[in-house]
């Protein structure tokens, strides 16, 4: 009898209007390949959101209309970052008006502290609405976002307040992303929906060099460098570079140059390049920080992008006599005037151009007409001469012990991050050199907490079919874990290194105020049944025997993409002290304070 009842069929959905402002703005960014965003409809943005359809399932991440993924702006901020490290393709965060805009900002932030192009759509308040005290007031009268964003990326802050305009706006916005930086498009919403078309293609940039510059290389640098020792510093615009494994390899070979590099420059180094003296600076290991102390003003330097940032160069300039800077960036971050001059205590040369393209280049010809005579190279096996202590407390891992189990049990097509926590200092000095299957990516010069469960997601948006694994901190868990539900079906592998503390200042404090009773740290931290809070978040969950026993079976349900989440709890003892942090000296004394 009910099956003969007619079937009454839901009304056809009226089509999306596609003549105002809103519907282009989405549209020239789906013409450019941008069509993933993440962020929290509400306010000024739903004119904007109504032209995304929502992403609910990870196959709907690649099939090119554009989708937004509903997440804690917090988190979304950090999306497009491991979007981009994961793919080399932009994506996009949206923010509403006001508190929203500040959550997105810190990975704003971090895409401008490591040359990360994204996207970040902000709203602001209504033209109509300024001086009647609206509400989120992001106005000269309220929180003056526009100057704020003005301040922190110049030209990078894009504002839409004339629809005749926009065509213009959104070219610079172009300009920008296309010098791997990131934009902020902060448009008034009642501008925007005003009726509006614009054809704005993307422009793509060829790749290639400067030829000045390569030839002045070419004719200074065998005669300058005869002799002498060089040392090549690969940094983390290495790593946005086809092939640059193999060309680091050939550098260093044919120069007989020890090579060391920078957390993210690491990924643009082969593991079996002999000439590979280790990570520098935070979590560096022994012979690469022995050998950056050594240098001097007979050395030659040859940096392959250049990482400035505190984590990396600790405050300090490289201290040789000429140092040569291949790079294609513009506004890197830690620049002056566009270059880094002012970081070099001896002469400084600037070849600008893409790396891949400049070593292609260079190294046949220096093969050909020779590079000049080097001083023997002493080649190490292991990077390390510190003894780490193996002794923890009753419960917890080894985490030595950990780090190279993990280190040989990575699996091909894999990608991982390393949160604002002992993970982001202990994994380089424990492994010493890159793996082959898994990249790893950090946003340390942000030092953002919690950013690395946002990369997470990114990069699996951009590649569902990436192992993608997160390694965060129990300190970390506060800024996201309420966007753990979120992410249930992105199939993410969430390792957290739980020590009851926030051990980078717990430990750091004992160096930088060793008098001061440790209460005063204000670093411990209320325990958290951390694989009961992911099964309630739809995840499943894993408590890491202190033994790593069950490592094993937790690597294999790793690698078996089910379409759910994964939390695995690592209990670590946080008075094991693995990788060094440079920076306490400079917490030690008032110059940097």
């Amino acid at each position: 009898m009910i099956d003969s009842l007619p079937q009454v069929l839901a009304p056809a959905a009226p089509p999306l209007e596609r003549s105002s402002g809103n519907y282009w703005l989405i549209e020239t960014l789906r013409r450019w390949g941008i069509t993933t965003y993440a962020g929290v409809n509400g306010g000024g943005l739903i004119h904007v959101t109504k032209h995304l359809e929502p992403l609910t399932d990870l196959e709907e991440a690649t099939d090119g209309r554009p989708r937004m993924l509903t997440m804690g702006e917090y988190v979304a901020g950090f999306a497009p970052l491991g979007y981009y490290l994961a793919s080399g393709r932009i994506a996009g965060c949206v923010t509403t008006t006001g508190a929203a805009t500040k959550l997105g900002s810190s990975g704003l932030t971090d895409a401008k502290l490591h040359s990360i192009p994204a996207v970040y759509l902000i709203a602001l308040n209504s033209t109509m609405s300024v001086g009647l005290a609206p509400l989120q007031d992001v106005s000269i009268h309220g929180m003056n976002i526009v100057p704020q964003l003005q301040a922190e990326l110049g030209d990078g802050c894009v504002v839409i307040d004339d629809i005749d305009t926009m065509e213009e706006r959104l070219e610079r916005a172009q300009r920008v992303l296309q010098q791997s930086r990131p934009v902020a498009i902060a448009f008034y919403p009642d501008i925007l929906s005003r009726p509006a078309e614009m054809r704005v293609p993307w422009r793509q940039q060829p790749p290639g060099f400067r030829p000045a510059d390569v030839e002045q290389f070419l004719r200074e640098f065998p005669v300058i460098a005869d002799g002498r020792r060089v040392v090549i510093y690969v940094g983390g615009e290495a790593a946005r570079q086809p092939g640059m494994p193999a060309l680091t390899t050939q550098l260093s070979e044919l120069l007989q140059a020890p090579t060391v590099w920078s957390v993210n420059g690491a990924n643009a180094v082969a593991p079996e390049n002999a000439y590979g003296f280790g990570y520098i600076s935070f979590g560096g290991n022994d012979v690469a920080m022995k050998l950056w102390r050594s240098l001097g003003p007979d050395d030659v330097v040859i940096t392959l992008g250049f990482d400035a940032g505190e984590y990396s160069l600790n405050l300090g300039p490289i201290p040789a006599g000429n140092v040569w800077h291949f790079s294609s960036w513009v506004e890197p971050y830690g620049h002056l005037n566009g270059d880094f001059r002012h970081r070099v205590t001896g002469a400084y040369r600037l070849v600008r151009g893409d790396l891949d393209a400049i070593l292609a280049e260079i190294i046949p010809r220096l093969r050909r007409d020779g590079a000049g005579r080097r001083p023997a190279v002493d080649l190490p096996q292991s990077l390390n001469s510190r003894l780490i202590s193996r002794d923890v407390r009753d419960g917890c891992v080894d985490f030595m012990a950990f780090y190279e189990a993990l280190h040989e049990s990575w699996r091909p097509n894999s990608i991982g991050f390393d949160d604002v926590c002992i993970a982001y200092k202990d994994r380089q000095y424990v492994t010493q050199r890159p793996h082959p299957f898994i990249p790893f990516h950090t946003t340390h010069d942000g030092s953002a907490m919690g950013g690395g469960f946002g990369l997470g997601v990114g990069a699996k948006l951009a590649d569902p079919s990436l192992n993608t694994f997160v390694f965060s901190g129990d300190g970390c868990w506060r800024l996201f874990g309420g966007a753990l539900a979120d992410a249930a079906n992105l199939d993410l592998r969430l390792f957290i290194i739980n020590n009851g503390v926030y051990a980078i200042v717990d430990k750091g404090l004992e160096v930088v105020i060793p008098d001061v009773e440790r209460r005063r740290y204000h670093g411990s931290l209320p325990s958290i049944d951390f694989v009961a809070a992911a099964r309630a978040h739809g995840w499943d969950g894993f408590r890491l025997e202190p033994d790593l026993r069950n490592l094993g079976e937790i690597m294999d349900a790793c690698y078996e993409q089910t379409g759910r989440s994964i939390l695995v709890d690592v209990p670590v003892d946080a008075d094991q002290v693995i990788g060094l942090n440079p920076r306490l000296n400079n917490l030690t004394t008032k110059t940097y304070l």
